[in-house]
């Protein structure tokens, strides 16, 4: 009985370890939170297209009902790995429901004016402002 015990604990607590934040070969970040919320952003792309910038990533909420999640960007230089942008811009918000599920996301901005290298951080934010999740964009040219 105290040995069935004993591996009952160890593998609860295994499977609690591989319940926080992990990061992905593409550079994404996911969370699960002790909250039961589940929150991931993946895949971002920006681009030139004109005098704007596109950028695009794919998002998954769910988890615990009810919870709103705000999803943010901000530009970085590259080059000086500074914030280029004066804060985080608010791209989407969501609700989430039980069922985790998949979205996309796609913003557009006025490009910037001084040329370098840029790239995008997408970041969503639990409802009390903590962070969750992230992913940054390849690094992209304003001539």
């Amino acid at each position: 009985m105290k040995r069935a015990a004993i591996l009952l604990l160890l593998t609860l607590s295994i499977v609690v370890t591989g319940c926080g934040g992990s990061k992905n070969s593409n550079g994404s970040q996911q969370a699960a939170s002790s909250s039961g919320v589940v929150a991931k952003v993946e895949h971002a792309t920006a681009k030139l297209d004109g005098g704007s910038i596109v950028a695009t990533a794919k998002v998954t909420v769910g988890g615990k009902a009810g919870e709103h999640l705000a999803l943010r960007y901000g530009l970085v230089d590259a080059v000086s790995g500074v914030r280029a942008s004066q804060e985080e811009r608010l791209a989407a918000r969501y609700t989430t429901t039980a069922a985790v599920e998949k979205k996309d996301i796609s913003i557009r901005f006025p490009k910037p004016e001084t040329p370098t290298d840029y790239l995008l951080h997408f970041v969503i934010y639990a409802p009390d402002g903590s962070y969750l999740a992230s992913a940054d964009s390849p690094v992209f040219t304003v001539r």
